[in-house]
């Protein structure tokens, strides 16, 4: 994956990395993962449980860059504020084992984590910088288009992520899926080394839980 410069130029402290992954077998969950959710989840729950969400310095800087991209973030709240609020409430989302690490990922280290099949990726991906109006159906089948400036995943033919929307259905991970692409975003305000320990957490999880083997990772 590439970063476009003009995303630095525009969000000076913004950060992205990724992991390719191959060799994956998707199942419905993973007896580990299982348990390592238990374990994060009761840390959250330990160390969040009784603040106000809006007071987190985390939470914060999610809904000013959601803003700073034209997105209202108390209709469609970031995915780390969100997941937060899932597993305090104990309805944190379960889909398979793949897509449920990068959901853990993102709530453990307060990073955006997106997972995309790389057999439907066309070209080099590329986290870029939305020019034009180019819609995209999502994976809940809503089409909707980013705004100029909002930091989108696309490849050489169409918009993958974009990243107060969400991931689009066309790259999203099946029980077909055996190589994979997970990307990892940041907002300013979210250290480099968050950035980079959710990378190698993932990693891990994509070998422990889903069989894969970790091709390449970076940080961009």
């Amino acid at each position: 994956m590439k970063l476009d410069p003009k995303v630095k130029e525009k969000y000076s402290e913004f950060i992205a990395g990724y992991a390719l992954v191959s060799g994956v077998t998707i199942e419905p969950t993973a007896e580990g993962l299982i348990e390592r959710k238990r374990q994060v989840f009761s840390g959250l729950k330990a160390r969040y449980g009784t603040l106000n969400m809006l007071d987190l310095p985390e939470v914060k800087v999610y809904r000013e860059f959601f803003k700073s991209m034209g997105a209202d973030p108390s209709s469609y709240r970031p995915a780390p504020e969100y997941l937060l609020r899932r597993a305090l409430d104990d309805r944190f989302p379960a889909i398979n084992n793949l897509v449920d690490s990068c959901l853990l990922a993102t709530v453990e280290h307060w990073v955006a984590a997106g997972v995309y099949d790389t057999e439907k990726i066309k070209g080099e991906p590329r986290t870029t910088l939305a020019t034009e109006t180019e819609p995209f159906e999502l994976i809940d089948g809503r089409k909707l288009s980013p705004k100029p400036n909002e930091i989108i995943l696309r490849d050489d033919k169409r918009v993958l992520a974009a990243y107060t929307l969400g991931d689009a259905k066309a790259a999203m991970i099946t029980q077909k899926t055996s190589n994979a692409l997970i990307v990892v975003w940041n907002a300013p305000g979210i250290t480099k080394d968050r950035v980079d320990a959710a990378v190698n957490s993932l990693a891990t999880y994509a070998r422990r839980y889903c069989g894969g083997h970790v091709e390449r990772s970076e940080i961009l």
